[in-house]
Parts: C-alpha cells; sequence; structure tokens
C-alpha cells in the first residue's frame, strides 16, 4: 500500500501526467468523485478563489501525508498512538472519527495490539480515554479533558 486516504485524494499527481499512472484498489466500501481532468485544469487557470483552495487543499493532505509516514516509522505501538493524538488531535484530546479495527490498519497494527496498547497506556496514566455517546475521545494525560 502506497497510500492509504479516508477524506482525502486519490489522483491528485496524475494532474499534470498525460494519462492516469496508477492503479485504485479500495480495501473497504468506498465513495468516489471523478470529474473531467480539462474542467479542472481549466479552474485552476482561471478561478483564482478555486485556485488558492487547491492549493490549501494539498498543503494541508502534504502535512498529513509527512505525519503518517512519520508515524509509521516508529516502532512502538504506543509511541504511534500518542503521536496520533498529537499530530492529528486539538491540544492533546483526540475524538476518534473512524473504528477502532479502521485506527488500528492506519497505524500499521492489528486491532488486537491497539486495544491492549490502548489499555497499558491508560493503566500506565499516559492517556485518558472517554465515551461519548459511541465516540471515543482520547487525550494525553497531560491535556486537558
Amino acid at each position: 500500500v502506497l497510500q492509504r486516504a479516508a477524506d482525502g485524494f486519490a489522483a491528485e499527481a496524475s494532474l499534470e501526467s498525460p494519462r492516469y499512472h496508477c492503479d485504485i484498489v479500495a480495501a473497504c466500501d468506498s465513495r468516489f468523485l471523478r470529474f473531467p481532468v480539462a474542467s479542472f485544469r481549466e479552474a485552476l487557470r482561471d478561478d483564482t478563489d478555486f485556485r488558492a483552495f487547491w492549493m490549501t487543499r494539498l498543503t494541508h493532505e502534504l502535512r498529513k501525508l509527512r505525519a503518517q509516514c512519520e508515524r509509521l516509522s516508529l516502532h512502538g505501538a504506543a509511541e504511534r498512538i500518542e503521536h496520533y493524538i498529537e499530530s492529528e488531535g486539538n491540544d492533546g484530546r483526540l475524538t476518534l472519527r473512524q473504528t477502532r479495527r479502521a485506527w488500528a490498519a492506519e497505524l500499521g497494527m492489528t486491532h488486537e495490539t491497539l486495544y491492549r496498547t490502548l489499555a497499558t497506556l491508560k493503566r500506565a496514566g499516559r492517556i485518558n480515554t472517554k465515551d461519548e455517546g459511541g465516540v471515543l475521545v482520547l487525550s494525553m494525560a497531560s491535556a486537558r479533558s
């Protein structure tokens, strides 16, 4: 897997290519928005608001992918979980917007490892967890809950 995307882009690297240069395999039920490349290029050229929006989205996507690469290079499950909370959350607090199983896959670990590591981190006082209406909220112990 070269790229994992949730609410992101799948073919932006082909925008300046004469043809799409890789394949997409969706590992789960997915929805894609497809549009003519000529119309997209025209909008980038002629619509300054759209161009600014696109540049902002690409910048955000780049930061997100860099954080993901950094996280996946970490060796321990605990380090990956804490990195995710810090980089994807706000002020050391993260509302998990996906299933724990999907999160484990994104972190590059089994869901069993995720569950065990969350319990270990909680017992060690490194993180706090709270269920808010069926949604898991995690926070670093040093952050305000």
